[in-house]
């Protein structure tokens, strides 16, 4: 097996955007990009799906995350006496409303997580440094709004509204909460073949309303992936929405997804097919930990699921990006 290229594409956001920069997602896009441009192979999208059949993904995306920042590794809560060994058992009440805005938190800054690699991640070492970054996380939160946005439903044939208002939740971000990175490794395509992926999603747009102006952004890729993995792992962290395959360790913590996944493209609006809409799958979120022994890099969780639409052409990125830690 040719082993993995390693990047970390670097988004910019340009306008608000709906849908959020999740694995699936990303890969749906990727697989439409690869499906409209030109390539010297024939065939490129069925050779470049059918990569996953063989056991060793040609490609591996993971979630977008702000800029210098990770998901939080999900672990066992915290117990009282350790709360009270960093913040004093006569602050709790005090800081009750920072305890639990901690216990909420879902991104902590990267080299914070890249100190906690060097050790065993612990909950009351995750809490620790949750504590002291609490403020810098807090700040970062507030990057992007969310607001309701109300919209009308056109008849563009006669010209007129054709029922009331309805309101859709759009996400305005502020200049630091415009960059994002997403981490990608693949041994089908190189640099060259990436840029021209992801110039052909700029030009289009991602997400929902890509047409009315959401979903528009700058890149630039860049060589490697800046985050080690610990030295003797017992465990990973997934940085994408992930199914465990067949096979796959299911003991760890985690939070759950339910995803309504929708076809794009040329599917998007039932056009080629009587039913755009995939059938509800339930994934781990970006954060999730799961034991495993055997970890190695390398080492690949998941698979691109089938039987998730009435097409069985039709499959569902559910690949874990895995990121070894020791807990």
């Amino acid at each position: 097996m040719k082993e993995y290229s390693e990047y970390t594409i670097e988004i910019v956001l340009q306008s608000p955007i709906i849908t959020p920069f999740q694995s699936d997602t990303l890969f749906g896009h990727l697989c439409w990009a690869i499906s409209f441009l030109q390539w010297e192979e024939k065939h490129k999208l069925e050779n470049f799906l059918a990569g996953y059949d063989t056991g060793f993904p040609p490609l591996l995306i993971s979630n977008g995350f702000f800029k210098g920042y990770l998901p939080k590794p999900l672990l066992p809560p915290v117990t009282q006496n350790e709360i009270e060994n960093v913040i004093g058992k006569e602050n709790r009440i005090d800081n009750s409303f920072r305890l639990k805005s901690i216990k909420n938190i879902d991104i902590m800054p990267k080299d914070e997580f890249i100190k906690l690699q060097a050790d065993k991640i612990t909950p009351f070492k995750l809490f620790e440094v949750l504590w002291e970054n609490y403020e810098t996380i807090l700040n970062a939160s507030k990057y992007v709004k969310s607001i309701a946005v109300q919209h009308n439903t056109i008849n563009r044939i006669e010209g007129r509204v054709t029922r009331g208002l309805y309101s859709q939740e759009e996400y305005f971000h502020e200049s630091r909460g415009r960059h994002f990175d997403i981490y990608l490794k693949t041994n089908y395509f190189c640099r060259e073949d990436l840029q021209k992926i992801f110039d052909f999603i700029k030009d289009q747009g991602y997400g929902r309303d890509k047409s009315t102006g959401k979903g528009h952004f700058d890149f630039k890729i860049q060589e490697g992936i800046d985050i080690p993995e610990s030295e003797s792992p017992n465990a990973f962290m997934t940085l994408s929405s992930y199914i465990p395959g067949e096979h796959d360790p299911t003991e760890g913590y985690y939070h759950i997804l339910l995803k309504y996944g929708k076809l794009g493209g040329l599917y998007a609006k039932g056009i080629l097919k009587r039913n755009p809409f995939k059938k509800p799958l339930t994934m781990f979120s970006a954060g999730s930990t799961f034991l495993d022994s055997d970890y190695k890099p390398g080492k690949n969780y998941g698979s691109l699921l089938r039987n998730v639409h009435h097409d069985n052409r039709i499959r569902h990125y559910a690949y874990a990006f895995p990121l070894g830690i020791t807990i």
